[in-house]
């Protein structure tokens, strides 16, 4: 038990502790992409805490080792890994209202309804459509994206393997959409929810089953599905117990699957997570409140909070120094 009177050395456990919270807490905040990559990645890369002081943030996104942050101005910020712009291309956007981090490249929503990307351009997953238009929610995966338009139309583009493109294409009724690594969901305006592409342990095919949704997340080879009550419905791989754990959390307002491991957000603006956790990105921090919205990425996770700041946590580091 700590004395009353702060000895040298209390104040310098204090010092101590107050510099891990300044190492965890930088200001940016929004949504999320289930990365392709595998769980347990030997490759995995921590991801470095802004290098700038970060303020009027309203949405963040985190991809495959690369995260972006939304501006109340419409600009974009983006850091982390940048082999192909993913990270710094961000910079030059202007008039944005909604971005989305995939694997190794990133989409973002117009003002005037429109879509950019950027990033590693292979099966034309960075180039949406010139023609698009009326966009009213974006997704960004692993070598395709998705849009859906305020007419309840999809529009996908980029690789077509196990024809999760083709098939998008031709939904309507839509109210958001999920792109993952190799398969797809869309949440329909009557809270049902359907699937598309790669079917690996039912991971596409047993949303038919699901009823009253109101939001819906992609991981590596899982679903998670959002009810009207709060509470929460898995399907698909399991090997970290990401489903089957989640039928147990309740009072839920928002969630962000990723590779093997989900974050949740509670209607007390804590956060709650569960699955694989080998950087503590499944464990949020215990001081965490006043947190409206989660995006799970790579192995990492960011938090935005009510104050318009952020909580990155898992696999993270410092900044470089210059």
């Amino acid at each position: 038990m700590w004395p009353r009177t702060r000895t040298p050395r209390r104040r310098a456990v204090l010092r101590a502790a107050a510099a891990a919270l300044t190492l965890l807490t930088c200001a940016a905040p929004g949504p999320a992409f289930a990365t392709p990559s595998a769980p347990g990645r030997p490759d995995a890369l921590p991801m470095p805490i802004p290098p700038v002081r970060l303020h009027g943030i309203t949405a963040v996104s985190g991809g495959g080792d690369f995260a972006l942050a939304l501006r109340t101005d419409g600009t974009v910020v983006g850091w982390g890994r940048d082999d192909f712009g993913q990270a710094s291309s961000a910079r030059f956007l202007r008039g944005i209202t909604a971005i989305s981090a995939g694997s190794d490249f990133a989409i973002a929503l117009r003002t005037d309804g429109t879509v950019v990307g950027w990033g590693n351009d292979q099966f034309g997953k960075a180039s949406p459509p010139r023609w698009l238009r009326g966009v009213r929610g974006i997704s960004a995966g692993g070598d395709w994206a998705m849009a859906v338009k305020w007419d309840g139309t999809v529009v996908a583009w980029g690789s077509d393997s196990f024809r999760k493109v083709s098939s998008a294409n031709r939904l309507s009724g839509m109210t958001a959409v999920s792109a993952g690594p190799d398969f797809g969901l869309a949440l329909r305006y009557d809270g049902t929810v359907v699937g598309m592409g790669n079917d690996e342990f039912g991971k596409s095919s047993l949303t038919r089953f699901l009823r009253g949704i109101t939001a819906i997340t992609t991981g590596n080879n899982f679903g998670i599905a959002l009810r009207t009550d709060g509470t929460l419905v898995g399907w698909g791989g399991n090997e970290f117990r990401q489903v089957t754990s989640a039928r147990r959390v309740f009072g839920i307002r928002q969630v962000s699957a990723s590779a093997g491991f989900v974050n949740a957000v509670r209607w007390d603006g804590t956060v709650v997570g569960w699955g694989r956790d080998e950087f503590g990105q499944a464990s949020p921090p215990r001081w965490l409140r006043g947190v409206i919205e989660v995006s799970s990425a790579s192995d990492f996770v960011l938090a935005l909070r009510t104050d318009g700041t952020v909580v990155e946590y898992g696999n993270v580091r410092l900044p470089d120094r210059p």
